[in-house]
């Protein structure tokens, strides 16, 4: 993975210093052409530890993949998604999927984090969001409203 950003580095930190628990992929020319990636164990683990999914206990092959109802949120927007989260068929490597509406919403070699919150996933692309700039912002908007609503 590439050397975060100055805003990628502050957005991360912000949501330590909210103890806001999070993960977070980066949205390659590759994965965006595919519509898939492979989970990395960062993401195995945190879905495991955020009781959403559990890669260990899931049979192989596309017939068995998991729909998880995902939030892309924008400072505008709370776009409704389902999250595809599968083992592939022989070597049974953990495959995942946002759906295509986050295509609008990345480029190539974005950062977005991951939060598991009440079953379902929200996804923030960190490297256009200044995540402060929103939560302290006078304006209501969807990053600002899920980040308060946390409880930690």
């Amino acid at each position: 993975m590439r050397e975060l950003s100055e805003l990628e580095k502050q957005n991360e930190e912000f949501l330590v210093n909210k103890r806001i628990s999070f993960t977070t992929v980066m949205m390659t020319h590759n994965i965006l052409s595919h519509s898939i990636f492979d989970a990395n164990k960062q993401i195995v683990k945190y879905l495991k530890e955020q009781g959403l999914h559990d890669y260990d206990i899931q049979k192989n092959g596309k017939d068995e993949r998991v729909m998880i109802k995902t939030h892309i949120l924008t400072f505008t927007e709370d776009v409704l998604s389902k999250s595809s989260l599968y083992k592939a068929g022989t070597r049974g490597d953990k495959r995942m999927w946002f759906g295509a509406a986050v295509l609008p919403y990345t480029d190539d070699n974005d950062i977005f984090a991951i939060i598991a919150h009440e079953g379902e996933l929200y996804i923030i692309n960190e490297s256009k969001f200044d995540f402060d700039l929103c939560y302290m912002t006078n304006v209501d908007n969807p990053i600002k409203v899920f980040l308060k609503g946390i409880k930690t």
